[in-house]
């Protein structure tokens, strides 16, 4: 007799977490005009805000700009069809939509240097210029 209303229990627990799941596709953020394929143009505006203001600071400020610029780009590139399972795949299929594929390359590179080389020394001008190169690429993208 337990048995049966713990397995009604998980039954309606199961309809209900159903049915009341929101659609997985907003990820809470509002529909607007203002996208550019399925890149959220608010999103990326007010992320680039945070990381204008990491900018701003030093050393590890610095590292975590260059880190979020990066995975601002990769969103950028995902939301807007780019081809390829890593980032530097998705790089490599939309190069002609960047005006400088070359610059966008090196602030990856700067970035993965961060993520994977221990003794990697980050000069604060390398970071800054890494992060404006992302920024350009933003714009080529026409997610900024």
């Amino acid at each position: 007799m337990i048995w049966l209303l713990v397995i009604a229990l998980a039954a309606g627990l199961l309809i209900l977490a159903v049915i009341g799941r929101p659609n997985s596709k907003s990820k809470g953020r509002r529909s607007s005009s203002n996208r550019v394929g399925s890149v959220d143009r608010e999103f990326v505006t007010r992320k680039w805000a945070t990381i204008e203001t990491m900018v701003g600071g030093s050393g590890s400020s610095l590292r975590d700009a260059v880190n979020e610029a990066d995975k601002l780009l990769d969103y950028a590139l995902k939301n807007s069809g780019a081809r390829g399972a890593t980032m530097g795949e998705r790089l490599k299929s939309s190069g002609s939509r960047f005006s400088d594929i070359d610059a966008i390359w090196s602030a990856h590179k700067v970035r993965n240097a961060l993520a994977h080389e221990a003794d990697f020394d980050l000069v604060p001008s390398q970071a800054r210029e890494a992060v404006a190169n992302i920024k350009c690429g933003l714009q080529d993208l026409g997610a900024l």
